[in-house]
């Protein structure tokens, strides 16, 4: 999973990447022009830690998270002015967005305004992919006049999102987007899933956080792909770099049960409707990601290609705690299996 850290000039982002990643630091962007800082993330899950336990297997290899710390965007979103082509590079391969705004007091930028900084960011991410929509609506319709009637279908979907995307409206509520093969290679910047992050103070006050949460999550009900939370990024920074157990006495201090870097996987997990399996073995015992809700035979898939569509003779081990199992038991029927993150099944050698 690869996942973006975007957000207008002083919303904090840098700092929220280290409260994701704890120990790597973001790098100095003079003028914004230094490739985005690189932070991989090791996703801890106790269910691993119990099949290491049983199994003594000779390697592990966890989930990890991709974080990319970027620069690019200034909230300056105007005719003739989008997302530079640099930044969109970095940005169109990334899975989602973590949306970070800013919602605490700066000498530089004045008070606070989550919904308005959040505003300002999508509206330069429509512009952007307005632009690229006007460029290939330019080439296509060329072509088509020419004769190549196999792409009026592409033309007629550009046509619709132009639309869209003139009303000031994200690609994400145009289902084609992301779905059409005509245009789901475009990568559009308004159709990624996001996590919005209101990066608090520590001294602002929960009804008033609470208050701009909900502002945000009204304005972007009913659109899909898109979740609000929220972060004390300076003060979870810190917290990221001491011992667990000191870890955990400051964050009980701040009324939150875990730290952000396992909040915000656990959030970006739900986000992009993905579970977790296991293959376990003597050589190795690992953890994989699924999309949710698919079979025993694309879990099989996704543990390498040839597998996909063929599973036959493993053993499933279904987990509901760390700490029992149920016996062993052969995969008939792996085409009616259905993954589920609650119950855990692993894979075993046959």
């Amino acid at each position: 999973m690869k996942l973006g850290i975007i957000g207008l000039p002083g919303s904090g982002k840098s700092t929220v990447f280290r409260a994701l990643t704890g120990d790597v630091e973001p790098g100095d962007r003079k003028g914004g022009q230094q490739e985005p800082t690189l932070g991989v993330v090791m996703v801890h899950d106790p269910r691993l830690d119990f099949l290491v336990d049983y199994q003594k297997p000779k390697k592990v290899t966890p989930v990890h998270v991709e974080y990319l710390d970027i620069a690019g965007i200034t909230g300056e979103g105007k005719p003739g002015r989008s997302i530079g082509d640099k930044a969109l590079g970095h940005i169109r391969p990334l899975d989602a967005l973590v949306h970070c705004v800013r919602f605490f007091d700066s000498a530089s930028l004045g008070p606070p305004h989550p919904l308005g900084d959040f505003k300002a960011a999508e509206e330069e991410m429509i512009l952007t992919d307005l632009v690229v929509v006007e460029k290939r609506l330019e080439r296509v319709s060329k072509d088509v006049q020419r004769g190549r009637k196999e792409l009026a279908e592409e033309m007629s979907l550009l046509e619709q999102a132009r639309s869209m995307l003139d009303e000031g409206k994200p690609l994400r509520l145009f289902p084609p987007a992301m779905e059409s093969e005509k245009l789901r290679g475009f990568a559009f910047l308004s159709c990624k899933p996001q996590l919005v992050l209101v990066n608090a103070g520590e001294d602002k006050p929960q009804s008033e956080i609470e208050a701009e949460l909900n502002q945000i999550k009204d304005y972007v009900a009913g659109h899909p792909r898109v979740r609000v939370d929220r972060l004390y990024a300076d003060a979870e920074a810190e917290i990221a770099r001491l011992s667990p157990d000191d870890a955990r006495e400051f964050l009980s201090e701040m009324a939150l049960e875990e730290g952000a870097k396992d909040r915000i996987i656990k959030k970006s997990f739900e986000l992009l409707n993905l579970i977790v399996f296991f293959t376990v073995g003597e050589p190795e015992a690992r953890a994989w990601q699924l999309e949710k809700g698919k079979t025993a035979l694309k879990a099989a898939g996704t543990v390498h290609s040839d597998m996909d569509g063929v599973l036959s003779g493993p053993r499933l081990w279904p987990l509901r705690t760390s700490s029992t199992r149920a016996p062993w038991r052969p995969l008939t029927r792996p085409e009616k299996c259905v993954w589920k993150d609650e119950i855990m099944w692993c894979v075993t050698e046959t």
